[in-house]
């Protein structure tokens, strides 16, 4: 592939999902006028262009050094673009629930659906029909998620498999865990660009693993659906490990939790890759955002994520660096290969 079709594809997804993007705000314009000013500056277009160009760029030095395949896939597009016309449709039921700040909806109306899951799951998260808990969720999920970032969200994603086959290219059957896996979306691209690593996904939504099921059909994939702060699986067990945008919604408690989780499983000289929200500092420019943002989406959880130290909150792993990819920050971290002396 070229840079230029690369480059075509990429502004095509944009304008595609910048639009859905636009007509969702359009429709939701009067949830935003309870939202309370913004304590530092909104970036401008400009500054968001140039930052999803930067961000893009980065995503075909990769594809040029042989990290992972171009990512067009023209039948996948096209599967994905078909759920233009349910978000559409689902447009006005999300602002009517942003408007009346209707949040709990699933604690009543999909009761039986919920079950034991914990309560801090139990709610409408981005303000989203049936929260985590439905197939018809599940079905719309990733294109809400692409819609939200104009397209960006996959480029975004992409950049944790970056540091994972750094440390996992040339080990034999290497294990990689994706904590709140969802829908599959990363673990389609990873154990496609990687066929020989073996993939665990987990997630508490049975609806969103049985479509990641769906998507990983045929890949050597195991699924546990189940919560990040108790990972059914044995001390030392897996090569590497990877968390994507479901940090910032868990509570304080439950993150210091998974942290623990994460640290424990994890092979002496193992990685874990923590690809979630920009947080103040990372990106100046972006601040306003992250200050609008929990508001605007029903994120309970963000503000405080959004202050929190990852070096402090994954403390018995070593912080090996970050990088900012638009609004996503990419941090490695390492186990000890052996335990230090007291």
């Amino acid at each position: 592939m070229q840079a230029w079709t690369y480059a075509a594809a990429q502004a095509a997804r944009v304008a595609f999902y910048g639009a859905h993007y636009m007509a969702a705000r359009l429709v939701a314009r009067d949830g935003f006028k309870g939202v309370t000013k913004p304590a530092h500056p909104l970036p401008s277009g400009p500054a968001m262009l140039a930052a999803m160009r930067a961000l893009f760029e980065r995503d075909w030095k990769n594809v040029e050094a042989g990290l992972y395949p171009a990512p067009v896939d023209l039948t996948d597009e096209i599967s994905h673009a078909l759920s233009s016309l349910r978000f559409l449709a689902d447009i006005p039921r999300v602002a009517r629930r942003q408007m009346r700040r209707g949040h709990d909806e699933v604690k009543t109306t999909s009761a039986r659906a919920a079950g034991d899951l914990p309560r801090y799951y139990r709610q409408n998260f981005h303000y989203q029909t049936d929260g985590y808990l439905s197939e018809r969720s599940a079905r719309l999920y990733e294109f809400q998620v692409e819609a939200l970032f104009a397209g960006t969200a996959d480029a975004m994603r992409r950049q944790a498999f970056v540091p994972l086959a750094k440390a996992l290219d040339g080990k034999d059957a290497p294990v990689l865990l994706d904590i709140g896996a969802g829908t599959g979306r990363f673990l389609s691209f990873a154990t496609a660009a990687r066929p020989a690593w073996k993939a665990v996904a987990l997630d508490l939504s049975a609806p969103y693993l049985k479509r990641a099921r769906r998507a990983l059909r045929g890949r050597n994939v195991e699924f546990l659906a189940t919560r990040a702060e108790a990972i059914p699986l044995p001390d030392a067990s897996v090569d590497a490990a990877v968390s994507i945008y479901l940090f910032h919604e868990l509570p304080p408690k439950i993150r210091a939790a998974a942290a623990k989780e994460i640290a424990r499983v994890l092979k002496p000289g193992g990685v874990f890759v923590l690809a979630d929200s920009i947080q103040y500092g990372d990106a100046p420019g972006f601040d306003g955002l992250i200050d609008v943002f929990p508001q605007l989406m029903h994120e309970p959880y963000y503000a405080s994520y959004a202050k929190a130290d990852p070096g402090r909150l994954f403390r018995g792993l070593k912080h090996e660096g970050d990088e900012i990819a638009y609004l996503t920050k990419v941090s490695a971290f390492r186990k000890p290969a052996r335990a230090s002396r007291g």
